[in-house]
Parts: structure tokens; C-alpha cells; sequence
């Protein structure tokens, strides 16, 4: 018994189709179906290929849909894939959207690192009784007021806390999208 082969030599897939058009039930004649089986069968064992596989190749089976335009039924496997593949794609855009927002919060992150290494900066530059007056002036424009973070009121200490926090939640999304 011929098995499939994994580089066939070139097939005439508008002949097979044809032939295989002629072995149909839509022919009439018993003996001429029969001669075209037959035929069929020649052809698949002069390439060394069962009858199924020759059906299965890309250029037989289009030469098939054009000679006899087949109503096929879609199988149930492959809507499940589908639907798979569209949940697939819509946990990547939410994911995509997390990441986006993470490196958005890191940006911001890195700007109020820096106004707070700043101050503290210019707080051990100064004296005790000018830290009063610039820890005073930057709270009224401090990245602290205008995110309205708590956890920034604590002073220089926490801005390492959050961005380890940060850091942390982008690793985790990053292994979920991967995963």
C-alpha cells in the first residue's frame, strides 16, 4: 500500500480533478465512473500516494473546488481554534494596553524620582533654616499634590518603594502576556 509522501512529484491536479469529477455520484454511467476510479487510482500509485492524500494537496484540492465547487462543512475544531485565537488576541490587547499604562506610571515615576532627589538635594545643600522655605515652595508644586499620591507625603524615603512596586507589577504582566 502506497504511503504519503512527503515531497510528491508534480501532481496534474486539473486532470485528477476531473477525473475525479467523472468518478462522482453525479455520473450517470457505472462504467465510466468506474474507469475514472480507476484511473484515480493509477494516478496516486505512479506517485507512490494514497488517493487521500492526493486530495488533501493545495493545488488538487483548489483544481477540485473550481471543477465542482464542493459545499464543505466547517468543522467544529476549527471554530473552537477560531474562537480561541480571537480570546487570545483579546487578552494581548489588554495586555499590550497594561503595559502601555506601566510604562506611562514608570515615566511618571522617574519624574517625581527625580524632583524628590532633587530636593533632597538642595535640603542637604542648604542650612536648617532654609530647608524650611524650599521644602515649603516645593510642596506647593510637588508631584505629590498633583497625582495625589499618599504614599509620596512620607518624603525621599518611598520613592524607592514605588519603584520596586512598579517594577514588580510590570515583570508580573510581562510573564502573564507571556504565559
Amino acid at each position: 500500500m502506497p504511503t504519503a509522501q512527503q515531497n510528491p512529484t508534480v501532481v496534474n491536479a486539473k486532470r485528477f480533478a476531473a477525473l475525479f469529477a467523472g468518478f462522482d455520484t453525479g455520473n450517470a454511467c457505472e462504467e465510466e465512473a468506474l474507469s475514472k476510479g480507476r484511473a484515480l487510482r493509477r494516478i496516486a500509485a505512479q506517485l507512490n500516494m494514497r488517493i487521500v492524500d492526493l486530495l488533501e494537496a493545495p493545488e488538487v484540492r483548489q483544481a477540485i473546488d473550481d471543477q465542482m465547487g464542493p459545499a464543505r462543512q466547517g468543522s467544529r475544531e476549527l471554530e473552537d481554534a477560531m474562537e480561541h485565537a480571537a480570546v487570545l488576541r483579546e487578552e494581548l490587547t489588554e495586555r499590550t494596553r497594561d503595559v502601555r499604562n506601566l510604562a506611562e506610571l514608570l515615566a511618571r515615576q522617574k519624574e517625581v524620582s527625580k524632583a524628590l532627589r532633587e530636593e533632597l538635594a538642595a535640603t542637604s545643600a542648604t542650612g536648617p533654616s532654609q530647608t524650611r522655605k524650599t521644602s515649603a515652595q516645593h510642596h506647593a508644586v510637588s508631584p505629590a499634590r498633583v497625582f495625589h499620591d499618599v504614599s509620596h507625603s512620607c518624603g525621599a524615603q518611598s520613592w524607592v518603594f514605588e519603584i520596586a512596586v512598579v517594577i514588580v507589577a510590570f515583570i508580573l504582566l510581562c510573564m502573564a502576556a507571556f504565559n
